[in-house]
């Protein structure tokens, strides 16, 4: 069982014989928040990488070409995410808090559904991006109990929902543009709630 305590921005976790307190669990997730910024570098990674993929379907390009553009956009998104996370000054691969590895196996559980995207990309090449756009959505999910985000859980619900309509109907440009969107939107509300995160630990 996990007891956690403040010291100044530290989190320090000690054993007890008593079940986990909600309230120490609640505080471990809003200094996670707090410390990755409710996973803000990655947000912004993923619209940078979805408007490379939206430039390459506005192009005469290939179906196949396009498709592998995106897989190799999804292979960019950590080493970019990264990058983001020293310009925001978050440290996405900090273990100081707990919840960094539930995050991590959160991260990984869309690889599961990887060989669909990757069928998807020689049987039916047209409807590639909208199945990888599901997935991506639907992997958010489970950050919307990590950072106690509202933000997370309506977008893992909207996404694989506006993906599959926009995909059917209008095709892969129109879902690329979606998820740019979205992006963008998220990002806005994430920093909205960061803000409201530190509020509670400076208080």
């Amino acid at each position: 069982m996990v007891r956690t305590e403040f010291q100044g921005s530290k989190v320090y976790t000690v054993m007890s014989e008593n079940k986990p307190n909600r309230k120490d669990v609640n505080r471990l997730k809003i200094d996670y928040a707090v410390r990755q910024k409710k996973g803000l570098p990655f947000i912004l990674a993923s619209t940078v990488l979805w408007t490379v993929m939206l430039a390459a379907h506005l192009t005469s390009l290939d179906t196949s070409v396009k498709n592998i553009v995106a897989m190799c956009c999804s292979a960019l998104l950590v080493p970019v995410a990264l990058l983001f996370g020293r310009i925001v000054r978050v440290d996405i691969f900090s273990r100081e808090n707990p919840l960094s590895s539930l995050s991590v196996v959160a991260a990984l559980n869309q690889l599961l559904y990887l060989p669909i995207v990757l069928w998807a990309m020689y049987e039916a090449p047209a409807k590639m991006i909208m199945i990888y756009a599901m997935v991506v959505g639907a992997h958010f999910l489970p950050y919307y109990w990590i950072y106690f985000s509202p933000t997370y859980f309506y977008a893992s619900i909207l996404i694989p929902a506006v993906s599959l309509i926009l995909g059917i109907r209008f095709g892969p440009t129109a879902v690329c543009l979606s998820f740019v969107g979205f992006d963008v939107l998220i990002c806005l509300l994430l920093s909205l709630e960061y803000r409201q995160c530190r509020r509670l630990t400076e208080g």
